[in-house]
């Protein structure tokens, strides 16, 4: 398990907090607590009371969402450094998506009082709060974009790399990314049948460019996926 130090030092190089000032970044590490959870636990569920901000330190996050008729069902995964929570935290509603690791992980929790405590001493906290869910603006408008990919094999290599955190650029030493996914999960993702998701799983591995395994999947080439898109 990860100290609070190298938590907060995970968090403050990637993800939401690596793009606010130093101040409010430190204000809100101030009071966060450092939890781990097991594998498969659920943080919370669509519809719980509101709560505070998670944000992933180590491991392995589903998102699962139930906005219509289905679900809930796992539409997207997260890498360390990404934060959830801000929605509630902003509106004191419901919560409108669900969270569960994949495998055991650790997380920074940000408390509700806490963040109204912080915004109540400076108003002007909101907007850097507000950064957290533009980012998670920023993702679903590229998700809904990369679904309206007509050609199935690519829509599929643009969807993992968006799962995989590396949909437009390959972090530094993000490679491999190992992503937790089943392939019916992944075939939902795509809008495919499960046995054309796993042609093409298999056409991607062919290549070189993934490794699949049980319930888990390795994004060895990112870049190469990437290129195939621009082809």
């Amino acid at each position: 398990m990860l100290d609070l130090a190298q938590a907060h030092d995970v968090v403050s190089r990637q993800g939401w907090l690596s793009f606010v000032p130093s101040s409010f970044r430190q204000t809100v590490l101030a009071r966060c607590n450092l939890l781990e959870f097991k594998a498969a636990a659920t943080i919370y569920s669509v519809g719980d009371p509101p709560g505070g901000m998670y944000g992933l330190v180590d491991g392995d996050l589903a998102l699962s969402i139930a906005p219509g008729e289905r679900g809930p069902y796992v539409a997207h995964f997260a890498r360390p450094g990404t934060w959830f929570g801000e929605a509630a935290a902003f509106t004191e509603q419901p919560r409108r998506i669900g969270l569960a690791v994949t495998r055991k992980s650790e997380a920074l929790h940000l408390p509700l009082p806490a963040i109204r405590e912080i915004v109540a001493v400076d108003p002007g906290a909101w907007r850097f709060f507000g950064l957290a869910a533009i980012a998670h603006y920023d993702v679903a408008i590229g998700a809904a974009d990369d679904l309206l990919i007509r050609d199935h094999v690519k829509r599929s290599a643009a969807v993992l790399l968006r799962l995989g955190g590396c949909r437009y650029h390959t972090p530094v030493g993000a490679v491999p990314v190992v992503i937790d996914l089943s392939q019916e999960d992944y075939a939902a993702m795509c809008n495919l049948a499960r046995t054309t998701a796993g042609t093409v799983l298999r056409r991607f591995e062919a290549d070189g460019h993934i490794d699949v395994s049980y319930r888990r999947l390795r994004i060895l080439a990112p870049d190469a996926l990437r290129m195939m898109l621009r082809s």
